[in-house]
C-alpha cells in the first residue's frame, strides 16, 4: 500500500460541466477563484498585495468542496490492476500478487501516472510524506518493493495510519489496538473526575459520555481491526470494564 498525498490545488484545468454544474454556478466558481488578492502582515507591517494564482482560499466554506471535486478524478487514471481510494488529500492505492516484481512495476506505473496527472492539474505529490507498506504473513526472507516519486524514495515501514486506523505489515492490528487502548485511558480520565460522589453526574450522564468519549472511539474501524486475533482485541477490555 502506498499513500500519497496530494497538495497545493488548481482549480483552472478541471471542466465544471463534468461535475453536472449547470447556470450561474461555474461563473461564481470561476470569479470566486479568480484575481484573488492577498497580504501578509507582521506585526502592524503590511506587505504588497500580491495575485493568489492558484488555489483555494484558506478557511473558506467552500475550499473543502471545491478540493474534493477537483481532486476526485485522480482516481480514474489508475489501471485497473491496481485499487485505490481517496479521502480529500489522503488517496492510497494497493496491488497484491505473488510476484513482488511484478506487483512493483504496477505500482510504480501507477505512481508515474498519478504525478502526471498532479503536473497537469497543479498539485504536488511528496515523497516524504508518502509511505510504503509491504503486507505479508512469509516467514522467509523476500525484498521490499522500492517505489519513487520524482527519483526520490518512497519510505518503507513497518506500519501506516490511514484515516485513524493504524495497518501493520502482518495485519495484525495490534499497534492500532495499544494505540487505541492508550487514547481511551486518557479519556477515562473524564469520567473518573466526573463521577464524584458529592457532585459528579448522574448515571445516565456518565453513559453519555462514555459513549461519545470512549465507545465511539472503539467503534471506530472495528469492522477493519475486528479481524484481530481475541488476545489482542482483549487488551481493550480493562477500558470498557473501567467505564
Amino acid at each position: 500500500m502506498v499513500k500519497l498525498m496530494a497538495l497545493a490545488p488548481q482549480n483552472q484545468t478541471q471542466n465544471q460541466s463534468d461535475f453536472g454544474f449547470r447556470g450561474h454556478l461555474p461563473t461564481f466558481i470561476q470569479q470566486f477563484l479568480s484575481f484573488r488578492h492577498f497580504r501578509v502582515r507582521v506585526g502592524t507591517t503590511l506587505s504588497d498585495t500580491f495575485i493568489q494564482s492558484e488555489g483555494v482560499p484558506q478557511g473558506s466554506v467552500l475550499s473543502v468542496t471545491l478540493f474534493i471535486a477537483h481532486i476526485s478524478s485522480i482516481i480514474s487514471v489508475l489501471q485497473p490492476s491496481i485499487s485505490g481510494t481517496l479521502y480529500v488529500d489522503d488517496l492510497q492505492i494497493s496491488c497484491q500478487g505473488s510476484d513482488i516484481y511484478r506487483i512493483q512495476r504496477q505500482l510504480q506505473s501507477a505512481i508515474n501516472d498519478i504525478v502526471g496527472w498532479c503536473e497537469q492539474n497543479g498539485h504536488t505529490i511528496s515523497a516524504v510524506k508518502s509511505s510504503c507498506v509491504h503486507f505479508c504473513r512469509k516467514r522467509s526472507l523476500h525484498p521490499d518493493p522500492t517505489l519513487y516519486v520524482h527519483n526520490q524514495p518512497i519510505p518503507v515501514v513497518s506500519k501506516a495510519r490511514f484515516l485513524g486506523v493504524i495497518f501493520d505489515s502482518k495485519l495484525t492490528f495490534l499497534p492500532h489496538i495499544l494505540d487505541l487502548r492508550k487514547r481511551c485511558e486518557k479519556a477515562l480520565n473524564i469520567l473518573k473526575v466526573l463521577s464524584n460522589t458529592s457532585w459528579g453526574a448522574d448515571r445516565t450522564s456518565l453513559l453519555r459520555v462514555y459513549q461519545a468519549v470512549i465507545l465511539s472511539r472503539i467503534d471506530y474501524g472495528s469492522v477493519v481491526y475486528g479481524s484481530a486475533r481475541a488476545s489482542a482485541l482483549r487488551k481493550l477490555y480493562p477500558v470498557h470494564h473501567s467505564a
